[in-house]
């Protein structure tokens, strides 16, 4: 893992913290992913962020979930019921202006987190028959609305080989793939 000071000249990469092997998840464990070391080589270094432990929540924490409107979800508690989205929109807006103020490149997400997932996520009860509908985590969302025009991806798909170099020429790093 190599989190670099803000002031880097690679390509700066915005990453779900728990991906980088930091046990920050509401369990106080991680999801080390298998190609950070590889685009690290590749030129990429990374700006790891967790929502929910930044915001406030501490770990371990407990288990949150999206519910209500796929467009306008909820962060709420599993057991308590606590709606915390205002906490992590607030947290989430402070956080966007430091990554643009720290040039910013492209984004990693860990899929179906309700504050990272990036189309993965189940937003529950959407129906009033206790389906769920997938949706983006609250984190997530905020990115894609503030730099639409960076990469953004969940890390489970670049497990494909085109989708992972598709990627990286958007962050302009293929030419040493």
């Amino acid at each position: 893992m190599n989190p670099v000071p803000e002031t880097s000249p690679c390509q700066k990469v915005a990453i779900s913290a728990c991906l980088l092997g930091l046990p920050v998840r509401y369990d106080g464990g991680d999801k080390a992913w298998p190609l950070v070391a590889a685009l690290e080589r590749l030129g990429v270094c990374w700006l790891p962020f967790c929502p929910e432990a930044e915001c406030g929540l501490g770990v371990p924490r407990e288990s949150m979930r999206l519910q209500g409107d796929p467009e306008q979800p909820r962060l709420v508690t599993l057991v308590t019921g606590i709606d915390h989205t205002e906490r992590l929109l607030a947290w989430s807006g402070e956080r966007l202006e430091r990554l643009a103020a720290a040039g910013v490149a492209g984004f990693l997400f860990k899929s179906r987190s309700p504050s990272c997932g990036l189309g993965s996520t189940p937003v529950h009860d959407t129906l009033g028959d206790g389906r769920a509908a997938p949706g983006s985590g609250l984190f997530a969302r905020a990115c894609g609305q503030r730099f639409s025009a960076l990469p953004q991806s969940d890390a489970e798909l670049l497990a494909d080989e085109p989708a992972l170099r598709a990627f990286l020429a958007r962050l302009a790093v293929t030419g040493r793939v």
